[in-house]
């Protein structure tokens, strides 16, 4: 993630959308638990008023911001991809070696003269190939 801490234009649109994402949070936390927390709206206000008249103020912060955005990405990938290991690709081995199915047909088989397969029957209607699907 190459994100340019020092540009202006990147220092103002994360002060706009930190003020975005506090006010949809907000509200959301409204929705579920029924009742509204004010300060949160005086955090995004200071946010959008810093992103549009210094965004420059908003550097410390968007620098800090980013380091932890790349500790959470780098954390979240290697999680994200775990899980999907250990949870899908796992048991999909599990159940084919149980049910020993093998799709790319790599067993040896000492008796085969060749591995070669024919190729599928293709149509000779040339009218066929103008509508693939």
């Amino acid at each position: 993630m190459n994100v340019d801490t020092s540009s202006r234009k990147e220092q103002r649109a994360f002060g706009l959308v930190m003020a975005a994402a506090i006010v949809v949070v907000t509200l959301i936390h409204w929705l579920i638990r029924g009742h509204l927390v004010t300060w949160p709206f005086y955090l995004s206000g200071a946010f959008l008023v810093l992103g549009l008249a210094a965004p420059a103020a908003l550097k410390p912060v968007f620098v800090v911001w980013m380091k932890f955005a790349l500790v959470l990405n780098w954390i979240m990938t290697r999680l994200l991809l775990s899980i999907i290991f250990y949870l899908m690709i796992t048991p999909t081995r599990v159940l084919m070696r149980i049910f020993s199915d093998d799709p790319l047909k790599r067993r040896f088989e000492p008796d085969a003269e060749t591995y070669w397969e024919e190729p599928d029957e293709q149509p000779d209607d040339p009218a066929r190939y103008e509508n693939m699907f």
